[in-house]
């Protein structure tokens, strides 16, 4: 199993092999409505869901090298108590026909307002850099999600592209999109990734 990785105030631990109570804690945060503030219907509705969340990023460890990790404080945050695990997020290349890594994060309301997103994109990007240096860093967000979007902007990611489109995800089709990346990206590459939603 990967190792974990440290950030100034997080603790990043692969989502490769999560136990039974690793799972239920990132579910709270999965279904938690508050977390979804800016796309209602994407919260998990059961434990499968987050699961089969999860198994996608341990497919990402298993066969890029990098996924996504668990958040984890290092130290406390007000009833926040250290080792409290507050979200998950980092780099994954969830579908191989699309030759990214995708940035992203999701973490519970109790820890925003902390800089711990752009802390996480940050270290998830350098991971990516080690990981495999020529493949893009990108990173989508609703164009309504503005603190998202913005974290994007503070981890260095530039926008290439934003507009309302056709989507492979009906939860986003046709909503106001943005995207970002840490580089110039082909037309095609583009292409795939305003249609991911």
């Amino acid at each position: 199993m990967p190792a974990d990785t440290l950030t100034e105030r997080l603790i990043l631990e692969p989502l490769d092999d999560a136990p039974p109570e690793l799972v239920e804690a990132l579910f709270r945060i999965q279904s938690d409505p508050a977390t979804w503030e800016h796309l209602p219907g994407g919260a998990d509705a059961d434990l499968a869901e987050t699961q089969s969340l999860i198994d996608g990023y341990a497919r990402s460890w298993r066969e890029q090298g990098l996924g996504w990790w668990a958040v984890r404080l290092r130290t406390p945050l007000g009833q926040l108590p250290a080792g409290e695990v507050i979200g998950l997020g980092g780099v994954a290349i969830r579908k191989p026909e699309v030759p990214a890594w995708n940035l992203g994060f999701r973490l519970t309301p109790a820890s925003w307002g902390y800089g711990f997103a752009a802390e996480l994109g940050r270290a998830a990007i350098d991971a990516a850099r080690v990981a495999q240096p020529d493949v893009p860093v990108t990173a989508r967000a609703l164009t309504r999600n503005a603190a998202s979007w913005r974290t994007l902007e503070r981890t260095g990611l530039s926008l290439v592209w934003e507009g309302a489109a056709a989507a492979d995800d009906p939860l986003t089709s046709g909503l106001e999109r943005r995207v970002y990346s840490d580089r110039a990206l082909s037309a095609e590459l583009l292409a795939q990734l305003i249609a991911l939603g």
